[in-house]
């Protein structure tokens, strides 16, 4: 993988992790509403989710069409385990062994 994609997902998950770390740090002690707290813990998977779509479905600055399919596939089965078990990191190791599996797989057939 480009060294540069990496340093951009690396920043984009420390950005993920500051928009919910530094409101905790500035106004430690208070509580936040209930709909502030479910807003801040669903928009760090969210800009999580895009950072691992663009890096999944593009090499450089094209689609990846040929490979598409089977990322696709991954990518919702790494959803659906992380969210039946509750357990995102969970999810995306599976996601990542799907990925670089169905292609292998689908060439031996």
């Amino acid at each position: 993988m480009d060294p540069a994609r990496i340093a951009i997902i690396v920043g984009m998950g420390l950005v993920t992790y500051l928009i919910r770390a530094v409101p905790q740090l500035f106004f430690a002690g208070r509580s936040f509403p209930e709909a502030f707290e479910r807003y801040l813990r669903y928009l760090s998977y969210a800009l999580i989710a895009s950072i691992v779509s663009t890096t999944l479905f593009l090499a450089g600055r094209r689609f990846e069409a040929a490979a598409a399919p089977h990322r696709a596939l991954a990518l919702a089965v790494a959803v659906l385990v992380a969210s039946r078990t509750g357990q995102p990191l969970l999810g995306m190791l599976v996601g990542t062994l799907l990925a670089q599996t169905l292609p292998w797989l689908s060439a031996a057939w």
